[in-house]
């Protein structure tokens, strides 16, 4: 466990840069194989360094649907190596974007090549956000949409659910969503007007970046629009992030709920609310900034292996058909009596977890604001706990964080049997474990 503070004031500096590659990559967020050509909008890499006194931390933003360790964490060695901040001070995070490079394995298309250019890339960034930095004072509000998020698990006639990749429904048949969603947006304003410099605005927002998800040219989704909307109509830096949207959707399967399925409105509609919550922020209270790190070990999720042999014989027919993604894959995971080749290929990664993984959870304050990091994709009801019992005035929540190891559903999924359930890395009770150790790292940060 690390923990600093500081007295003076908090300065702030921004960097940003293009991400994109000048050769195929595999795009990231779906079954099938799919290999870019060409971009659809700009993907960026974004950089937010803090400074007080002698220490400095860098806390990133990326196009890539998370910030998985094997891809990450030599990035962020190099970052350390070439800046001189601790490794530990450096958190790189996902926008969560299903229309980006596929940052995860090793032999993707590209791979090798991209993470050598991201790596010279994210230095770059963060020699602009140390160069820009300034003091600052810092604001804050929030938003509760209406009408932008939805659950991805609907509620059904005969009173059973269905939902995203497991079971199968017509629109008639749904009554509902199988819970609530959360939709407020959070909003963090860094004042810099009084030394010259533009401010600088974080924003988090709990939806997928899944609208344009089949497209096989690079995009950054709605994020993109919506931090672009706010800062032509603000004239500020920003900085997007996704919150608790491990279980949330921007697009509903219900008819009369569908706000729309173009990534671009979308995001402009997400940029407007944004616009709007700048015009009621709150100032914070003191320029202290502490930070601390956890690290917590998890017991694996090990459910299901009992169908392992079931689960390798349904891999072999995949290699022979060209893969998971294909008819013939999906159909072979069927006739085996698997839900979705999601859930076949959980058994299959299971069979080689450690009995426990550790996950590094962090959390930072500046006066009476505070940000988690979060390195999974929190479900709403997660982060809707942790704001609730925060001893902070807000508690800003980012998802798919360093060394994102993917979905952690809270127990009414686990009683859905969801996708997400089907699929995770750690055992049931997790969410809740790790909801109340950010609460308590806050505590441990606000008695500081």
């Amino acid at each position: 466990m690390e923990s600093n503070q500081m007295q003076s004031k908090t300065e702030v500096g921004y960097g940003r840069v293009s991400i994109i590659p000048d050769y195929p990559v595999a795009i990231a967020g779906s079954a099938a194989k799919r290999i870019s050509e060409g971009v659809m909008d700009p993907i960026y890499l974004t950089c937010i360094a803090f400074r007080q006194e002698k220490e400095a931390y860098l806390i990133y933003t990326m196009d890539l649907v998370g910030s998985y360790e094997e891809f990450t964490e030599p990035v962020r060695l190099q970052i350390s190596k070439a800046t001189g901040i601790e490794r530990d001070h450096i958190l790189l995070n996902g926008t969560h974007t299903h229309s980006s490079v596929s940052a995860r394995d090793v032999e993707n298309v590209g791979i090798a090549r991209y993470r050598e250019d991201f790596c010279a890339w994210a230095i770059e960034a963060a020699q602009m956000a140390l160069e820009d930095l300034s003091p600052a004072e810092a604001s804050f509000g929030s938003m509760q949409t209406q009408g932008m998020v939805w659950m991805r698990h609907y509620k059904m006639a005969d009173g059973s659910f269905a939902g995203a990749n497991y079971g199968s429904f017509k629109n008639s048949t749904i009554v509902g969503h199988a819970g609530e969603a959360n939709g407020e947006m959070q909003l963090i304003r860094f004042h810099r007007g009084a030394y010259g410099k533009k401010d600088v605005v974080l924003m988090n927002f709990p939806a997928h970046g899944t609208i344009n998800g089949s497209s096989i040219q690079l995009s950054a989704d709605f994020p993109g629009p919506a931090r672009d909307y706010v800062a032509e109509k603000t004239d500020t830096l920003v900085a997007y992030f996704i919150a608790g949207a491990g279980d949330q959707v921007p697009t509903s399967r219900i008819p009369e709920e569908n706000f729309s399925r173009d990534y671009r409105v979308y995001g402009e509609e997400v940029g407007r609310l944004a616009v709007e919550t700048l015009k009621q922020m709150v100032p914070a209270e003191g320029t202290d900034f502490r930070f601390l790190r956890r690290a917590v070990v998890c017991n694996s999720n090990k459910a299901d292996l009992d169908r392992a042999e079931e689960a390798v014989e349904v891999s072999k027919i995949w290699k022979q058909v060209g893969g998971r993604g294909t008819k013939e894959g999906r159909e072979a995971a069927k006739a085996h009596g698997f839900s979705s080749v999601y859930e076949v290929t959980a058994i299959l990664n299971r069979m080689k977890f450690d009995e426990t993984r550790t996950l590094e959870l962090y959390a930072l304050a500046i006066g009476n604001i505070s940000m988690i990091f979060a390195p999974y994709e929190m479900f709403g009801a997660s982060a809707t706990q942790i704001k609730r019992d925060s001893p902070f005035d807000m508690t800003f929540i980012v998802s798919c964080s360093q060394n994102h190891a993917g979905y952690l559903p809270d127990e009414f999924g686990w009683f859905l049997r969801c996708y997400e359930a089907q699929i995770t890395k750690v055992e049931r009770g997790t969410a809740e474990k790790l909801v109340k150790e950010y609460v308590d790292m806050l505590e441990e940060i606000k008695r500081s």
